[in-house]
């Protein structure tokens, strides 16, 4: 355990601190006398006229000159509630991400001020069930807990869907805590959490908490207060759960860990697997990430000997890997997006008593233009990136900025029958209800999830047979363990698939064969039907097969040929406001100043000035420059010119390093 300075101070004392803004540096204020303040405790100050949270990091005797002193005007923290290894993170985090300290420690700590024991799971208290590992996943436990022993902290698991890779998490969870040390076990998704949840309860009991944004921020804290204290030794909970704290931190496992969601969109646009690098090299702990579809850097990281890889080939008990099967569809018109093959087999799945999944995926839905003919995709001929279409008739890349008129016939073949993909998806489940009629869908996306025990309900009913079709978004397709589902549907594989950006292809392929795997997890065999208008796309061909690592090669010699990563990293700058005419001469000024700074570094590449394929949000227009380099630490000095340049008035700047996506 870190030891904590106590840091009760007289009536003439000062405190240092910062604040959750964007300003660099500590602010002092005085301790009004009687007031216990103590390092790495939270307090309310007077900042430029506002009172705000503030988080002492030093107290002193010596004061300030040349301006009177505010005092600090209440408590919020009566005893610490992080200590130097939080600190330490968030200097980590504020220095690669391009944040304050004070934003990064307002990231990680909860906002809550009084702690609130009033979240209640829905399960019913049970004796501890034990955990009972097939050969192979007793192998795979052995192998990481022995080389961890020896040294090796870094550990990649990746087994297929269904091979029981969360039997393996908990065991090594059970063995650290048995120990005497605390777990972290990282999910993408809320809804995944409960699920999760769940079963980990079954195992730890009330050792058990869960942390994620859904709790109040007075449940957040009283779950972290119970963390820090070692009153519970695992948290399961969505990325912000990295920064919890324990007495002793044993292991970090993210499930899942090729899952976009475990990147922050807002400053400090931290990355919580590196964040989890970090933390268990400086704390000495276990990092164990696994998936069915590992990230290409990650495998390539495993490759490279930076993490060890262990693999899971077999699925747990009986079951098999569904078959999947590639539909062509004639048209992208909604009326058309179910197959007679997916209604023919989702109405015997219906008839005969069991259930279907269908993915409608709606990240990374942006217009493109697709040949009816013969399926080719309109790229741009430098980046080999789907050119999105424009309503006033321009094919643009959101990389570079090239750009041209929408021809009358397809380049490849010479076809007039160009369709424009993009619109019409909100039909697609009226269509399914008026396609099988009387059957009981059940609806899952971001708006329905929200709804207070939505996920609870939503299990209960699929594991109580209460549910025909649950239609969903990405969240389908991400750890759900029904038993009965016969038939999994792709309602329209090509969205996302053609996106403007070089994780498009990865991104597609993780969520078909994660969604495939949803079928076929008990005695009932599985069929996948996975719909798109380019069956001959090489990711069909691997999908076909289960065939990730056959994919991974291509995608890793495409990535190489191209410069993107593992083999360079890749830094985002936006800029935005409301006034278009500013915004796009402030982009123009930030690349000029990157194409100056990184003259002398090698391997450094500047693509753009480009909008940004959301090109306004919010009434803000959004114009970007992305850099391509072989690492940060090179580029670093550029992007700090850049982040002094004085912009115009309204027009903001945000610098992501390593963005998961490019909206």
């Amino acid at each position: 355990m870190v030891e904590r300075s106590a840091g009760i101070v007289g009536p003439a004392s000062f405190a240092d601190v910062c604040v959750g803004y964007p300003v660099e540096g500590v602010f002092t204020y005085a301790v009004p006398e009687g007031l216990p303040v103590r390092v790495f405790s939270r307090v309310k100050v007077d900042f430029r006229g506002r009172i705000v949270t503030a988080f002492v990091l030093e107290l002193h005797g010596k004061a300030p000159s040349g301006f009177e002193v505010k005092e600090i005007r209440s408590l919020i923290d009566e005893s610490p509630i992080f200590d130097e290894r939080l600190l330490d993170c968030a200097r980590h985090v504020a220095d690669n991400y391009f944040g304050s300290l004070g934003e990064a420690l307002a990231t990680a700590l909860p906002s809550g001020e009084r702690p609130s024991k009033r979240y209640r799971h829905p399960f019913a208290a049970s004796p501890p069930r034990s955990i009972v590992l097939t050969g192979e996943q007793q192998a795979a436990h052995d192998a990481i807990m022995d080389s961890f022993g020896s040294g090796s902290a870094f550990h990649l698991l990746h087994g297929i869907t269904g091979s029981g890779k969360t039997e393996v998490y908990m065991e090594i969870a059970r063995r650290f805590i048995g120990e005497g040390a605390s777990v972290i076990y990282l999910v993408p998704e809320i809804s995944l959490s409960s699920q999760i949840f769940e079963r980990l309860y079954e195992v730890f009991g009330e050792e058990l908490i869960v942390y994620h944004s859904r709790l109040t921020a007075q449940q957040r804290l009283h779950n972290w207060m119970r963390f820090y204290a070692g009153d519970a030794k695992i948290a399961v909970g969505t990325r912000s759960a990295v920064f919890l704290q324990c007495p002793r931190l044993g292991a970090v496992i993210i499930d899942e860990e090729h899952d976009g969601s475990y990147k922050e969109h807002s400053t400090p646009r931290y990355n919580a697997r590196r964040v989890a690098f970090y933390r268990c090299r400086k704390e000495g702990g276990l990092l164990l990430m696994g998936s069915a579809t590992p990230s290409v850097e990650s495998l390539y990281a495993a490759e490279r000997g930076l993490l060890k890889l262990h693999t899971l080939k077999g699925r747990y008990g009986k079951a098999v890997l569904p078959e999947i099967e590639i539909v062509r569809l004639s048209s992208a018109r909604p009326e058309a997006m179910l197959s007679t093959a997916l209604k023919l087999h989702t109405k015997r799945a219906i008839d005969g008593g069991l259930q279907a999944i269908y993915l409608l995926n709606r990240r990374g839905f942006a217009p493109f233009v697709v040949c009816g003919e013969c399926s080719a995709v309109l790229e741009c001929p430098k980046c080999s990136i789907s050119l999105n279409f424009h309503s006033d008739g321009n094919m643009l890349c959101h990389y570079c900025g090239y750009q041209r008129r929408l021809p009358e016939a397809c380049p490849a073949c010479g076809a007039e029958r160009l369709e424009k993909v993009g619109s019409g998806t909100q039909r697609v489940e009226e269509i399914i209800a008026g396609t099988f009629h009387g059957s009981r869908i059940f609806r899952l996306d971001q708006d329905s999830s929200r709804k207070k025990d939505a996920i609870f309900d939503l299990i209960e009913k699929m594991r109580a047979g209460e549910i025909d079709i649950l239609l969903g978004t990405q969240m389908v397709a991400k750890g759900f363990d029904f038993h009965n589902v016969a038939v999994v549907g792709v309602i329209l594989a090509d969205i996302g698939l053609n996106f403007p950006d070089f994780r498009a292809s990865e991104r597609v392929f993780s969520l078909l064969l994660q969604v495939a795997g949803r079928g076929g997890r008990g005695d009932v065999p599985g069929r996948v039907i996975i719909q798109t208008l380019n069956e001959d796309h090489y990711v069909f061909g691997f999908l076909k097969n289960h065939d990730y690592y056959g994919f991974y090669r291509h995608e890793l010699s495409v990535r190489r040929a191209l410069g993107y990563p593992p083999f360079s990293r890749i830094t985002r700058l936006l800029a935005r406001g409301p006034d278009e005419a500013a915004v796009e001469g402030a982009i123009a000024r930030v690349a000029e100043v990157l194409r100056e700074g990184l003259g002398g570094v090698p391997n450094a590449t500047v693509l753009g000035p480009a909008k940004a394929p959301l090109a306004r949000i919010g009434g803000n227009h959004r114009h970007h420059v992305i850099i391509k380099a072989r690492d940060i630490e090179s580029i670093r000095p550029a992007l700090r010119m850049v982040g002094s340049e004085r912009l115009p008035r309204g027009v903001y700047l945000e610098i992501d390093v390593d963005p998961f996506d490019m909206l």
